[in-house]
Formats: C-alpha cells, sequence, structure tokens
C-alpha cells in the first residue's frame, strides 16, 4: 500500500508538472449558417526558459455541448493547430521587459451543429492545472480551468456570435509603473457590451487532467488567496480597475510575482443577457528594464551596391530614428526598426540610429558605413579555335581603375595565370577550359568565368599511284587518309585550285607535264581542317613530228598528231609550197585534218616552249 500511495503521489505531481505550463484561455463562437456555429478555443501556454515546445497544449482539444440546463450532448474534437508568439507589448517604451518573459496562443477551432432549442447550449472546454507560481490562489496546482460560453434559446429572435476580444492580452506587467490596456471586445452582431473584473472558474484536477467529457455546469470558482478577491486580484495601487464601458484596463503593479486576473465581457440585446466571453489568464509582473541602448550592427557586407539593409540590435528601445549620413539631405532618415537606404553615390557615410528619440531614456549610436557598388567584371571569350592557338583575353565591365585583376586561365594555357587587364597565353587545343577573372577592389570580390573552347586539329596523309613521275596523259589514283575521328569531307586541290574531285579516293585524269603540288585537305565536325601536300612530277615525252598523214575519213591517221605537243605551250603553223599559211594554231592540240587543202608536201614550223621544230609533212588521200 506504501509503494502504491508513493506511486501514485509521483503520478500526481507528473501530471501537475506537464499541466503548468498552460497559463489562461478564453473562448467564443460565430453562427455561420443554418444550424452551423464556429467555435474559437484560444489557449496560452508558458514558453519561457526550461518549457518544452508546445508543452502544455493539447494535441487533440475536447469541446462538450451542454443544453442550456446543463445535461451532456456530445462532444467534438479539435487537432492541435500549431501555437504563435504573443508578442509583450509595453505602453511606456522605455521599458521593456526581461527576456524570459514567453508567451504564446494555440487557436483551436469546432465547426458543429446546434439547432435552435427553447434554453440554448453551454459550450465548455476545462484542464488542469494552474501555475505553482500563481501568488492569488491558494496551491493553484490543485485547481484547473474551464472557458465556458452561452448560446442562447429561442427566446432571442435572431441567432447570435458571441463577442471576442479584439487584442491579444498583456503579457508582461512592469513593478510600479503605471499601466494602462485596451481590453475591449467587438460583437458581430452590434450588440452592448459590459466589462468586468472576474472569478476565474475551476476544471479538472491533478487526477482528471482534462475531462471527457467536461463536466456539466454550474461551474465552481477558484477560491482567492488572503487578501485577494474579484476586485483586487493582484497588488496594485490603486487597484486594477476595468472600464465597464470601453474595456480599458488600467494597473500599477506594485508587487513582483504571478497572478491569475479575469475580465468577462457580457453581451447584451435589449436589455436581455445573451452570453458572456471571459478570458481567463496568468499576469506576471516582472521587474522592467529601464535602461535603453542604441545599438547599430558594424557592417557585414561592403560591396553590395548602394542599398542598404541596416540591422538594428538595440536593447529596450520601442521607437527609432536613424540618419543615414548623407550630407547634403534632410531627408535621409527613417523611423523604422530596421531601414532600408539606397543612397545615390558610393562613399563613406556616418549612421546615426537615436532609440526612443524624445524621451528621456533616448541612446544615441553611430557607425561608419562604407557603400561601394559590386565589381561587374566581363570579358569576351574567343571563338573556338582549332589546334594550339595564342590568344589575347581584355577585361571588360565595371571596376574602379585602381581594382586588381587576377586571370586563372586554366590548366591547358600557359601561363596559367596572369595578372592585368590584358593578358596573352599559348592555349592547348583542350575543349572546354575555364577561364576566370577575378577582381578585386574595396576588399571585395567579383568574378566572370567563360569557356575556352579549344578542338585538337585532324591527322591527314596522301598516297599516288603510280608513283611520281609519269608521262602526261597517265592517270593517277590519289587516296586521302586520317586517323582522326569526327571527319565530314575531303577536299583536293591541283596547284593551289581546288578540283571538282569528291571523296578520299578521287583520280588524276588530266595530268600534263609540270611539277605539281596536289593537296588534300580534311575537314571536322568542330570547323576543324588540316591538309597535306604531295609533290608529283608530270613529264611530256619526246616530240617526234610525222611527215606523213592520209585524213581520208577511215579513222586511222586522219589529223596531223604530234605526240604530247597538246601538253606543252605550243605555236604551229603549216605553209604551202608557195609561202602561203594554210593553218596556224596557239596550243595546237592535234586537230588538223586538212579538209581544205590538197594533196601534197607542206611545210611547218612548230614552237615549243622555246624549241623550234620545222619540216616537211605530206597529205595523202
Amino acid at each position: 500500500m506504501r509503494h502504491l500511495l508513493l506511486f501514485l503521489s509521483a503520478c500526481s505531481f507528473t501530471i501537475a508538472c506537464r499541466a503548468t505550463h498552460i497559463i489562461g484561455g478564453e473562448i467564443y463562437y460565430d453562427h455561420l449558417e443554418g444550424d452551423q456555429y464556429q467555435v474559437t478555443l484560444k489557449m496560452y501556454r508558458d514558453c519561457g526558459p526550461g518549457n518544452i515546445n508546445n508543452q502544455g497544449f493539447d494535441a487533440s482539444a475536447e469541446l462538450g455541448v451542454f443544453s442550456g440546463s446543463g445535461i451532456y450532448i456530445f462532444s467534438a474534437h479539435a487537432a492541435f493547430p500549431g501555437a504563435t508568439s504573443v508578442p509583450v507589448t509595453l505602453d511606456d517604451p522605455c521599458l521593456s521587459a526581461p527576456p524570459s518573459v514567453c508567451v504564446e496562443v494555440a487557436l483551436y477551432t469546432f465547426v458543429i451543429p446546434l439547432p435552435p432549442t427553447a434554453d440554448g447550449y453551454q459550450l465548455t472546454y476545462q484542464r488542469c492545472c494552474r501555475s505553482p507560481t500563481v501568488a492569488n490562489i491558494p496551491t493553484p496546482g490543485d485547481y484547473g480551468l474551464t472557458c465556458t460560453v452561452q448560446v442562447p434559446g429561442q427566446a432571442v429572435p435572431l441567432l447570435n456570435s458571441a463577442p471576442r476580444f479584439n487584442a491579444l492580452p498583456p503579457i508582461a506587467l512592469c513593478l510600479d509603473q503605471d499601466m494602462t490596456f485596451d481590453y475591449s471586445a467587438t460583437d458581430p452582431d452590434g450588440d452592448q457590451l459590459v466589462y468586468a473584473l472576474s472569478t476565474p472558474f475551476n476544471g479538472g484536477d491533478n487526477f482528471n487532467t482534462t475531462p471527457s467529457p467536461p463536466t456539466a455546469p454550474p461551474y465552481a470558482m477558484v477560491p482567492w488567496g488572503s487578501g485577494y478577491s474579484e476586485s483586487f486580484p493582484m497588488p496594485s495601487g490603486p487597484p486594477i480597475v476595468v472600464d465597464p464601458v470601453t474595456g480599458v484596463l488600467t494597473v500599477h503593479p506594485s508587487m513582483i510575482g504571478s497572478y491569475t486576473v479575469c475580465v468577462s465581457v457580457k453581451e447584451y440585446r435589449d436589455g436581455l443577457l445573451l452570453s458572456e466571453v471571459r478570458r481567463d489568464l496568468r499576469f506576471d509582473v516582472v521587474a522592467c528594464n529601464a535602461s535603453v541602448t542604441a545599438v547599430v550592427p558594424p557592417q557585414q557586407t561592403f560591396c553590395s551596391g548602394l542599398t542598404v539593409d541596416f540591422g538594428n540590435n538595440s536593447i529596450g528601445g520601442q521607437l527609432w530614428h536613424w540618419d543615414f549620413g548623407v550630407p547634403t539631405s534632410l531627408a535621409d532618415t527613417s523611423a523604422q526598426e530596421e531601414p532600408t537606404w539606397t543612397y545615390a553615390e558610393p562613399g563613406t557615410y556616418t549612421v546615426t540610429l537615436i532609440a526612443n528619440p524624445g524621451l528621456a531614456c533616448a541612446d544615441t549610436a553611430d557607425a561608419v558605413y562604407q557603400v561601394h557598388e559590386a565589381a561587374q567584371p566581363f570579358f569576351e571569350p574567343p571563338a573556338p579555335f582549332c589546334g594550339p592557338q595564342e590568344l589575347t583575353l581584355t577585361a571588360g565591365g565595371t571596376f574602379d581603375p585602381a581594382a586588381t585583376l587576377d586571370w586563372d586561365l586554366g590548366p591547358g594555357a600557359s601561363p596559367s595565370t596572369a595578372t592585368g587587364p590584358s593578358v596573352t597565353a599559348q592555349f592547348a587545343p583542350i575543349a572546354p577550359q575555364t577561364v576566370t577573372l577575378t577582381v578585386t577592389q574595396n576588399g571585395c570580390t567579383s568574378s566572370y568565368a567563360a569557356d575556352v573552347m579549344g578542338h585538337p586539329l585532324p591527322t591527314v596523309s596522301c598516297t599516288v599511284d603510280p608513283p611520281s613521275p609519269q608521262l602526261a596523259g597517265t592517270p593517277v589514283s590519289l587516296h586521302g587518309g586520317s586517323l582522326s575521328s569526327g571527319i565530314t569531307g575531303y577536299t583536293w586541290y591541283l596547284d593551289g585550285e581546288p578540283m571538282p574531285w569528291t571523296g578520299a579516293d578521287p583520280v588524276w585524269t588530266d595530268t600534263r607535264p609540270g611539277v605539281h603540288t596536289l593537296t588534300v585537305e580534311v575537314n571536322t565536325a568542330d570547323g576543324c581542317t588540316a591538309a597535306f601536300d604531295v609533290t608529283y612530277v608530270i613529264t611530256a615525252g619526246e616530240i617526234v613530228v610525222p611527215n606523213v598523214f592520209s585524213p581520208n575519213g577511215d579513222g586511222h591517221n586522219d589529223r596531223f598528231t604530234i605526240p604530247n605537243v597538246q601538253f606543252l605551250t605550243n605555236t604551229l603553223k603549216i605553209y604551202n609550197r608557195w609561202g602561203q599559211v594554210v593553218f596556224e594554231a596557239a596550243n595546237y592540240k592535234n586537230q588538223w585534218g586538212a579538209t581544205d587543202v590538197p594533196e601534197g608536201t607542206y611545210y611547218y614550223v612548230l614552237h615549243v616552249e622555246g624549241e623550234e621544230h620545222a619540216g616537211h609533212v605530206t597529205i595523202v588521200r
């Protein structure tokens, strides 16, 4: 039995500890359409030091629906929607609460059907337990919290939505300071609202932290500790009050501690009480920091352009005055906490921040900011090239004349690094290789990179058959070859002139005497070319002039044919016995058939490349 009691005692302590992070709540509803209502439950938790994130919020909140006479009807559930921070707002800009003050709020939403009834409904959420630090409730860890609201019955001719508090509640109250807070509410139906301090409802205990279903109304109220009451829930001189018409709460806290304060707003229509919404919340009276320190954080970036985003590391300030240090302007100011300012030109500026300007707690801080444009380097990369190339790169873009320019030309360049506005290097045919230009100015660096595309030259060769030299007229077979990949075609040249030959294996048929250069050029898909030359000698052979021919049309010896003369530069003249020229030709090509002269003997004179041949030729038919 002793062990059981110890176990139950430990469980009770554990449950209470887990529940103490909840510090208050409120509930209201909105009529949607027909029988549908949306119910909003706001729960507040302490998120200060030592409190685990979201501990105290229900993973699923249970809403109990009761008849107006207190009979349980059903329950609705809503999953934890996530939490948001409640800002600590003080009405004195010279005061700041300790950073340990932290409260989060979670909004659970239920959509439920509530058909009209004579006595209406009561909507209730309960849980345990209150924070053991609360000073105005005896043994506060033994008492829970009930959030409840009434939905009027058919005595109200129109459907109703409940009032809801406008602003988030004050989280921290400053010791010995007059403080005023707007605790007013809004009613969607425009009904009359009356405000008052109230006594919180109890709900749940250490053994049943979240009653399921919630207990039925009416609900017991928590007891006040000695010296405290509904009208005096916390030490304050003068006492805390809520204006019944405006809902403005005024208080002058006189003792540090945590105090449960409940403010109610009652809704009346034509003198009839429709509903009451209560905000049950723990107020924390703390020693507020009255010192204000203006702090402009040190500049982090120096070359990000003329627009500067200013941070603010001030302590305790709520009002701000910035002067951005433009000596020729009175408009370079801002009242924002963390402003942005764009300067007209680069320079060094003394920036001034005043925290809480015009107040007794004002403080001033100065900081020197250097404002510079970022360098914007650029260079025009060369066109793709073939084979090793010496290239010159020139820096462009925007940067100061005194800036330092560094080049990383890549592993395929010699040299691989260089400095200055223009560099020349030998680039190997490696595709691609990245060249980076880095500009350093005002302690900042900016870079620009581009690829240099170099492609290897293809290999090429050429063979001939038969080998040189050969007599004029001998056909010569050519063969172009390459060990490179990506060859797209072959181009052939004879003595520098393009030839109509195609493919890798053309045949040269019109061979003429001379020392010739045969060239084959290969092309690749990368646009690179390589050529190979072959020297080939064609000889004309001996010039032997016949002394007779028979132009009788039998197809044999019908023309005055001089072997090899057609391959050589020549002039020919034929004379009759009276010395008259009967035929002449420049660059004679064996075309004279003597069709216009009679049989007989004729005299010829042939000049072939500086040599003269003369003699007689007889025509026999």
